[in-house]
C-alpha cells in the first residue's frame, strides 16, 4: 500500500519591545538599548498510515508522534560605545545580553552574552564574545515514540570462546544463543552477513530531559581595507572558537551501549541489549537482535577550532570591464573535539572522524551580467577516519580505516527576465566522485557510505524557474 504521512505544526508567537538610545559616555555615539518580552506555544503531530505504524508496509515501523509546550521569555539587551575617533581608537564598544524563559517542560532558564570591538583604525576590527546558550528540549526529543532503525553495530561477542576469560567472555556467554553459537560454530562464536545486517533498534524520546547549556568563546579579527581603493570590497575574517555543551541532549550511541555492556560489564547498557536465543531464519543463534536507546543528557560536548572567511565582489565596471564578479572562501580547522556519553564517562573524540574531517575548504566563484549569472562552487574535506567506537582505533592511526580526501564541484546558470521570471539550470558533483566505500575498509554491517557526509548520488543535473510577484 502507498505510505501516507499527516503533519501538522502549530506555533502562536506574542511578543513587545521597547528600543531606543540613552545617554554618550565620552563623547561617543549614546548608548542603545532594547527590552521585551514574548509568549511562544508550539505544538506538533506526525500520523504515519497504520500498516507504517507497525512495519508492515516495507519501511521501518514508525509510531505517530504528537507533543506540545509553551513558555514565557523575557530580554534586554545593551550596546555601549565608549571610544571613538581617537588615535588608535577609531571605535572601542562592549555589548551585554540576557534572556529569561520559563518553559512548561524544563522551567527557567537563563542565557546571556557579553563582549566587546576594538578598532584601531578603520581597516581592522577586532572582536570577543563570552556566551552562554540554552536549548530546551524539542517535541521530537521530548515524545517521540519509539522508531525502529538498522544500525550498524560491531558484535564483541564475535571470536569469544567457551575459555574466553574477563569481563567480555562472562558477559557474552550469559546469554544462552551465545553458548548454543559458540558449540556450533567449532568453539567460537561467528555471525554470518545476515546477522551483521539483521540488528534493530529502537529510539524513543524522553519526557524527563533538561535543557541543554552552551559555553562559547570566540575571539577574532575583521580586515576590511577599506582606506585602499582597490581592496575596498575585500573582507577577511579569522575567528577562534571554544565551545562546550554541557547535559548535551543526545541518543546513547549504540556502539557505545554494547561496548559497555560486553567490555565493561555495565548490567544497565545490557538490559537494552536482546539477542536471539535460538537460530532463526538466516539468523544465527545468539546473534544481536534488538538495541534500544533514547534521547538524554549526556556529559557533554567540547569542540574548538578556527574559522576564515574571505569574501570579495567588484563591479569590473571600475576596471573597464562589464559585470560584477564575486568570490568566497570559507576554511574550518577542526582543533579538537569530543562527547562524553554519559556524565564521568570516558571522552569519545571524534575531530579528525567522518562528519568531522580536520580541514575544510569552500570556494564560491561568481559573476552576473546583464540578467545572466553564473556560480560554481568547489568543497574539499580532508581525510577522515571511521569512529574509533567501530573500529577500536583513534582516528588517523590505522590506514585500513581512513577515507582520503574528497573534493565536490557544482555549478549554476541563471537567467533573468524583467518581467520576474528567473530560469537556472545546474549540475550537482559535476566531476562524478564516487562516494568512499566504507565496507571494504572495516565497517562492519552493511552501510557503503556515510550518505550524510559524502555525496551517495554522483554526477546529476536539475533545472528550474522561479517567479517574482
Amino acid at each position: 500500500m502507498p505510505t501516507t504521512l499527516s503533519t501538522k505544526v502549530t506555533q502562536t508567537v506574542a511578543g513587545g519591545n521597547v528600543s531606543g538610545k540613552l545617554f554618550s559616555l565620552f563623547g561617543a555615539d549614546p548608548i542603545g538599548f532594547s527590552v521585551g518580552t514574548e509568549y511562544r506555544r508550539e505544538s506538533s503531530r506526525n500520523d504515519f498510515d497504520l500498516l507504517t505504524q507497525q512495519g508492515l508496509n516495507g519501511n521501518n515501523a514508525l509510531p505517530s508522534t504528537a507533543g506540545r509546550f509553551h513558555l514565557w521569555e523575557g530580554f534586554g539587551e545593551v550596546v555601549a560605545p565608549i571610544i571613538q575617533d581617537k588615535p588608535f581608537f577609531q571605535s572601542l564598544s562592549v555589548r551585554g545580553a540576557i534572556r529569561v524563559s520559563d518553559y512548561s517542560t524544563v522551567g527557567t532558564t537563563y542565557s546571556y552574552n557579553f563582549g566587546g570591538e576594538w578598532a584601531p583604525v578603520e581597516d581592522i576590527r577586532f572582536r570577543v564574545m563570552q556566551a552562554r546558550s540554552v536549548r530546551a528540549p524539542n517535541i521530537n526529543e521530548l515524545f517521540q515514540a519509539p522508531q525502529q532503525n538498522f544500525p550498524s553495530v560491531n558484535d564483541p561477542c564475535i571470536g569469544v570462546t567457551a575459555a574466553t576469560a574477563g569481563t567480555l567472555g562472562t558477559t557474552c556467554r550469559a546469554a544462552s544463543g551465545v553458548l548454543a553459537n559458540i558449540a556450533a560454530n567449532g568453539g567460537a562464536f561467528a555471525a554470518n552477513q545476515a546477522d551483521i545486517q539483521g540488528v534493530t533498534s529502537f529510539e524513543a524520546g524522553n519526557r524527563n530531559l533538561q535543557e541543554e547549556k552552551g559555553d562559547s568563546f570566540t575571539a577574532g579579527v575583521v580586515i576590511n581595507p577599506r582606506s585602499i581603493r582597490t581592496l575596498r570590497n575585500l573582507v577577511v575574517t579569522v575567528d577562534y572558537f571554544n565551545i562546550r555543551i554541557k547535559d548535551a541532549i543526545v541518543q546513547t550511541p549504540l556502539q557505545y551501549i554494547v561496548n559497555q555492556c560486553y567490555q565493561q560489564g555495565n548490567s544497565d547498557y545490557c538490559s537494552q541489549i536482546t539477542r536471539r536465543a535460538a537460530a532463526l531464519g538466516p539468523n544465527s543463534a545468539g546473534s544481536l537482535d534488538q538495541l534500544t536507546t533514547s534521547f538524554l543528557n549526556s556529559g557533554g560536548v567540547k569542540t574548538q577550532g578556527i574559522d576564515t572567511v574571505i569574501t570579495y565582489r567588484q563591479d569590473l565596471a571600475d576596471i573597464g570591464l562589464a559585470g560584477t564578479l564575486g568570490l568566497r572562501g570559507s576554511y574550518t580547522h577542526l582543533i579538537s573535539g569530543y562527547t562524553v556519553p554519559l556524565p564521568d564517562a570516558d571522552r569519545d573524540y571524534f575531530a579528525g572522524e567522518i562528519g568531522a574531517s580536520r580541514d575544510r575548504f569552500t570556494t564560491n566563484l561568481s559573476y552576473d551580467i546583464d540578467g545572466v549569472g553564473f556560480t560554481t562552487t568547489g568543497t574539499w574535506m580532508s581525510q577522515a577516519s571511521l569512529d574509533d567506537q567501530l573500529t577500536g582505533a583513534r582516528p588517523g592511526t590505522n590506514p585500513l580505516y581512513r577515507v582520503r580526501p574528497q573534493f565536490y564541484l557544482d555549478s549554476q546558470i541563471r537567467f533573468q527576465t524583467n518581467d520576474g521570471f528567473e530560469f537556472y539550470v545546474g549540475g550537482s558533483n559535476l566531476l562524478n566522485n564516487k562516494p568512499p566505500y566504507l565496507a571494504d575498509i572495516g565497517a562492519s554491517a552493511g552501510q557503503d557510505t556515510d550518505a550524510g557526509t559524502y555525496d551517495p548520488l554522483g554526477r546529476r543535473y536539475y533545472a528550474g524557474v522561479r517567479v517574482s510577484f
